[in-house]
């Protein structure tokens, strides 16, 4: 069962690697992400940067679906995480489950800031990417803005909207 999405630019760090896997009690990361799951460098990298105890799985969108879907998957934790709210769209659009989506650290690095909407401090949007979330919340999916454990949950639809 998936605990929690999360669209982070950094995927598996520090706060996701120590904060949020203790938090959620995860006992598994899947990053869904066709490039970076074809990048075997990149994958290994990510791999060991999850903390003990904490199986990690860098995926194709499709295979995520897969392994999420799979019955024995209903009796773990799992945190998804992708560097861009498209591939999480695309994930959720292949499950059953309707968990919530912390957008919480997203869209600073590559490209120009001047190109994007500014969120947060910490995310900046392209017109696209308010498109796609846009388009998950219409899923029924709650969209959040929390970037540690500790900070206060925020509605991120009311933040994008300027409310």
């Amino acid at each position: 069962m998936i605990s929690m999405l999360r669209v982070d630019d950094r995927l598996i760090h520090g706060q996701v690697a120590v904060m949020w896997s203790k938090q959620l009690a995860v006992t598994r990361i899947i990053v869904a992400n066709d490039a970076i799951a074809a990048n075997e460098l990149q994958a290994g990298a990510l791999k060991m940067a999850a903390p003990a105890g904490i199986k990690a799985a860098i995926l194709p969108v499709a295979k995520a679906q897969g392994i999420i879907n799979d019955p024995r998957s209903e009796s773990m934790k799992i945190l998804v995480i992708s560097n861009n709210p498209q591939d999480l769209r695309d994930v959720l659009k292949g499950i059953g489950e309707k968990p919530v989506l912390n957008i919480a650290n997203y869209g600073r690095i590559g490209g120009s800031l001047a190109d994007k909407k500014k969120i947060t401090e910490t995310v900046y949007l392209t017109q696209e990417d308010m498109e796609t979330v846009r388009e998950i919340h219409d899923m029924g999916i709650e969209i959040i803005y929390q970037p540690l454990p500790s900070d206060p949950r925020e509605d991120f639809m009311k933040l994008m909207e300027g409310k």
